[in-house]
């Protein structure tokens, strides 16, 4: 909201918790557009009330998703909504390459521009090596077991740490690293432009769709085995200057060319393309 704001655009807010498609038809009218995430999933909004919304919504309508779309109620979610909507934005760049629709468009996430400033160090996040994020499935939980192993009490996790903390988050740990799973050469999460618009040294598996976003090893540190992770993370504990380095690049390069206004404006550009505002 911030960022469309930003962009000089008039927003009016729909609370998916409380999801009355009467009410969002008549907040509808009059507006140029309809932008939504998930519609409602989150908060129990059923598939055919958004579907009656989508019907009864006479403006163009376009959604933007974030995750990733695994196979069945997120991808059913898919097959049933696109038919309905004239545009779409997906992260999950992995999915629109197994699909024929000529709606979509591959979009990644950012990081908020309201205040990009660096953090302050806190000795409540001060460590080597942390994970941010949750550990669920037995593959986050191997990779996040693994570290404790290796490392001790010099590897922590933090859950939950977001906006101004997460920046004197980063500017207290040596190394935040990610797993490799959910992400695949052309799906990852907003983690990696959280960690480093944040100000963060980041360690993130080698993607080759990240690649075209961020120069390997200047400006993301990236590793592709168990055993490389390892290598790094105890190569750059022992190089600050590489590592601060890396560091700075990332963050200079996601707050210049990754905020979600930057996005936002590429959303904005593609639907006037598109002719559809």
């Amino acid at each position: 909201m911030f960022s469309l704001e930003k962009l000089g655009h008039e927003v009016t807010q729909i609370d998916e918790k409380d999801f009355d498609v009467d009410e969002i038809v008549k907040t509808c009218r009059g507006k140029d557009l309809l932008l939504f995430h998930k519609g409602g999933q989150a908060f129990d909004v059923e598939l055919p009330e958004l579907i009656e919304l989508l019907n009864k919504v006479t403006i163009p309508k376009v959604f933007w998703y974030f995750d990733k779309v695994f196979d069945g109620e997120r991808e059913h979610w898919m097959h049933t909504v696109i038919p309905y909507i004239d545009h779409a934005f997906l992260t999950d760049g992995t999915w629109i390459r197994r699909q024929n629709y000529p709606n979509i468009t591959y979009l990644n996430q950012g990081i908020g521009d309201e205040d990009t400033s660096l953090g302050e160090f806190k000795e409540e996040y001060a460590c080597d090596i942390a994970f941010f994020g949750s550990v669920y499935g037995a593959q986050r939980e191997s990779f996040v077991r693994g570290l404790q192993e290796t490392y001790g009490d010099k590897f922590r996790i933090f859950s939950n740490v977001f906006g101004r903390d997460l920046y004197d988050a980063c500017a207290s740990v040596k190394i935040i690293v990610s797993p490799r799973t959910p992400q695949d050469d052309f799906y990852w999460s907003s983690r990696v432009y959280m960690t480093t618009g944040s100000g963060g040294f980041m360690l993130y598996p080698k993607l080759e769709g990240l690649k075209e976003e961020f120069k390997k090893d200047e400006e993301v540190a990236m590793y592709a085995t168990g055993h490389q992770l390892k290598d790094k993370i105890d190569y750059y504990l022992e190089n600050e200057e590489e590592r601060k380095k890396i560091q700075i690049a990332g963050y200079k390069k996601t707050i210049t060319d990754y905020t979600y206004s930057k996005r936002l404006e590429t959303l904005i550009h593609t639907l006037v393309k598109n002719k559809i505002v």
